[in-house]
């Protein structure tokens, strides 16, 4: 999906001035693409609702990890763009965490750390660490790298996210 402004406006039927009026640059129509994206996502509305559920329990975390990587197909086109470009451009950068980091990895952060106070992490699990290790294992970088470029099927990649993610729970005997 390497696609300039140029290409957008010819194909929109407008001049790329009006790309660039309208969006400033390349990361602004990215941004503005992935929230488009973001409204039409029923994804995005479960996530959501499940991430907004009041529940502090393993399968609570379960579920929003899960949801969260049924979303993953539907923001990867545009999201995997911004994440690329926010090596070098801090607009992409302030973008991608707009779009990633509020909207799940500090969300792991504070449950993990409920979770951790009522005991139900592993001996031994930092929270925070925890957070970030499920950040990363779920990502859109891993799911483009085990799905996208491994060929591994959605499915395949959720179920492996989440008996890793159990490994960090504990587990009553």
């Amino acid at each position: 999906m390497d696609i300039g402004q140029a290409a957008i406006a010819a194909e929109a039927g407008v001049s790329r001035q009006s790309i660039f009026y309208a969006f400033g640059d390349r990361t602004g129509l990215l941004t503005a693409m992935a929230r488009h994206r973001d409204q039409q996502s029923p994804r995005l509305a479960r996530l959501v609702e499940v991430a907004s559920e009041r529940r502090t329990d393993a399968g609570q975390l379960l579920d929003v990890v899960s949801a969260w990587i049924d979303y993953l197909p539907d923001v990867y086109p545009v999201a995997i763009l911004l994440d690329a470009a926010a090596i070098t451009d801090a607009e992409a950068k302030a973008a991608i965490e707009d779009r990633m980091i509020v909207l799940f990895r500090n969300g792991l952060v504070a449950r993990l750390r409920s979770m951790a106070r009522l005991g139900l992490l592993r001996e031994g699990a930092d929270p925070d660490r925890t957070a970030h290790v499920v950040w990363e294992i779920c990502h859109l970088r891993a799911w483009r790298s085990l799905v996208v470029d491994c060929g591994w099927t959605p499915e395949e990649f959720k179920s492996s996210r989440l008996a890793l993610i159990s490994t960090f729970l504990r587990h009553e005997t």
